[in-house]
């Protein structure tokens, strides 16, 4: 009499496909999770740095001299920016300073004191975006009257009507995708001269 079954071969055969089976299906799920989660992470950087643009160029906008007289623009450099603006609408100038530190584009703010008035106090400073990946790259562009870059805007200081803010953004840079890029132009007010 034959007896009916599996051999011990045929299970060890089962086995290892099933293994193979659910090895790849996990693999398909932690990938597609991975994936899912690296999206809302890019999404919310993007959407953080078009925030910060915009807060940007609003404060740029209404750049003005300081309280104690000085010019507008402090510092235009192609990574630092800081300037004079009435950023929390109080009756003082306060002094901001935008600058890039790693990947983490962040904020600085002098208030004014004394008498007479100085910006030496202790600079708040606070994170604005992350994930930015300029690198040597500008963020800050500067233009004359005729929409002209200035190649040297230290010292041309006085020529400067238009700043464009550039953020490139990347959650992963080492992979891909590629870098997303948030940009914004910011016309000073109080320079205008085609009035």
């Amino acid at each position: 009499m034959r007896k009916s079954g599996f051999t011990l071969i045929e299970i060890i055969v089962v086995i290892m496909l099933l293994g193979f089976a659910v090895t790849l299906f996990t693999n398909f799920v932690v990938q597609g999770y991975k994936a899912n989660l690296f999206g809302k992470e890019q999404d919310l950087a993007v959407q953080n740095g078009r925030k910060a643009t915009e807060q940007i160029a609003e404060e740029i906008r209404e750049a003005t001299q300081s309280d104690r007289g000085d010019y507008s623009l402090d510092v235009v450099a192609e990574q630092n920016l800081s300037f004079y603006s009435n950023i929390d609408s109080d009756d003082d100038i306060e002094k901001v300073r935008y600058f890039l530190n790693g990947s983490i584009f962040k904020k600085g703010i002098i208030e004014p004191s004394g008498d007479p008035i100085v910006y030496t106090g202790t600079e708040s400073i606070i994170d604005v975006s992350k994930y930015i990946n300029n690198q040597s790259e500008a963020i800050f562009i500067y233009y004359d009257t005729d929409n002209n870059v200035i190649a040297d805007p230290t010292t041309n200081k006085n020529d400067i009507r238009l700043i464009r803010v550039s953020l490139k953004i990347n959650v992963t840079p080492e992979i891909a995708p590629q870098d997303y890029y948030v940009e914004m132009n910011a016309q000073i007010r109080n320079l205008k001269d085609n009035l």
